[in-house]
């Protein structure tokens, strides 16, 4: 297991172009994943990730789309630390979010290594970065939500060299922001159909974490998908005029 890692791990840094003393040396890798015996898996195909990417409308990072030719996830000791390319799935939030009712359609769970899930925002680079990972929070733990690496690079070059460890959990750490308050940042309002505009006012009035989308829909002659659209659009919007807290 440990030389596939090492051979694997050696390639990712050549696609990437990294300086090779920038990566783990092989007896670091072998120390860390001994007891992950099936850290690396066999390569998922550029048709499956072209699949994969028509199917959810966002392109995957270069990085991540890299690593994947050569292992279709990636598993320390605890769990996968990057999830086989059909796990990487929408988000489950775990933690509210002040000002949130729909999570953007651009947020992805990349991997569970073990205390909280890892997720991707793939609407925006980050700038001078590319998408942004963070992790999703969990409010039985009282943990927020936070933008832990400005890419997939960066999170995944220093994941590799502190042996998978969750470094982002450890004191000193320092955040880059909250995920949801830097994706209305960086992208734009979600555009609101000319058609649903003489409901929207109304049907905004429903839109509260927990809202039944379909009993409004129903409600209001319209389909779930319309409803979802206004709810992403006004709270946009509305966390632009009125800035929430997420501290």
């Amino acid at each position: 297991m440990t030389n596939g890692l090492i051979e694997a791990v050696g390639r990712w840094g050549e696609a990437m172009g990294l300086d090779p003393a920038s990566l783990p040396t092989p007896d670091a890798l072998r120390s860390a994943f001994d007891g992950a015996p099936q850290a690396c898996r066999p390569p998922a195909s550029t048709r499956a990730i072209e699949h994969w990417e028509r199917r959810h409308g966002f392109r995957l990072p270069r990085g991540l789309r890299a690593w994947l030719h050569i292992s279709d996830g990636f598993y320390g000791p605890q769990g996968p630390l990057i999830h086989p390319l059909g796990a990487i799935g929408p988000m489950v939030p775990f933690a509210q979010i002040p000002g949130m009712v729909v999570q953007p359609e651009s947020w992805f769970e990349l991997g569970n290594p073990n205390m909280e899930t890892v997720c991707i925002d793939l609407a925006y680079p980050w700038p001078g970065g590319d998408c942004p990972l963070f992790t999703s929070g969990d409010d039985l733990c009282q943990s927020k939500p936070r933008l832990i690496a400005d890419g997939f690079n960066p999170w995944f070059l220093r994941l590799l060299n502190v042996g998978g460890r969750e470094y982002w959990f450890e004191d000193g750490f320092r955040a880059l922001g909250h995920p949801w308050v830097e994706h209305r940042r960086h992208t734009p309002v979600p555009a609101l159909p000319d058609r649903l505009r003489p409901l929207a006012n109304r049907v905004r009035s429903h839109m509260e974490p927990g809202a039944d989308d379909r009993a409004i829909a129903s409600a209001f002659g319209l389909s779930m998908m319309d409803v979802e659209m206004i709810f992403r659009h006004y709270q946009h919007c509305l966390a632009e005029m009125h800035p929430i807290r997420t501290d």
